[in-house]
């Protein structure tokens, strides 16, 4: 009976050291979730933000291009500018490297 005791008792603390193993990553899944909504651009805060220059002259710089234009809109997961040909354009949020406004025409 002590052989088949043994044999029960080692798969319950195998078992137990899995659950334990899965819960901790559960919570690092949970933390890294959270981490990378917080920094994601643009945030809600940027977003509003920015939505109070719509009107403005700004450039947008992504990994490729660089697109001067008027900013028409600011949603969550793209901008939209009319570029100095006149088209409008939709920019991918997650393209974004940077935003510059044209110092002459920014309103206070």
């Amino acid at each position: 009976m002590g052989i088949l005791s043994n044999l029960f008792k080692k798969p319950k603390l195998k078992l137990r050291l899995l659950q334990a193993s899965l819960e901790l990553l559960e919570l690092r899944v949970d933390h890294l979730e959270s981490l990378l909504a917080s920094a994601t651009f643009p945030d809600s805060e940027t977003t509003e933000r920015l939505g109070k220059f719509v009107g403005q002259h700004l450039s947008i710089q992504t990994n490729t291009i660089r697109i001067p234009g008027q900013l028409v809109a600011v949603h969550s997961d793209n901008f939209e500018i009319r570029d100095t040909s006149g088209r409008l354009v939709f920019v991918p949020a997650t393209k974004i490297i940077s935003v510059t406004f044209d110092n002459k025409q920014l309103r206070h």
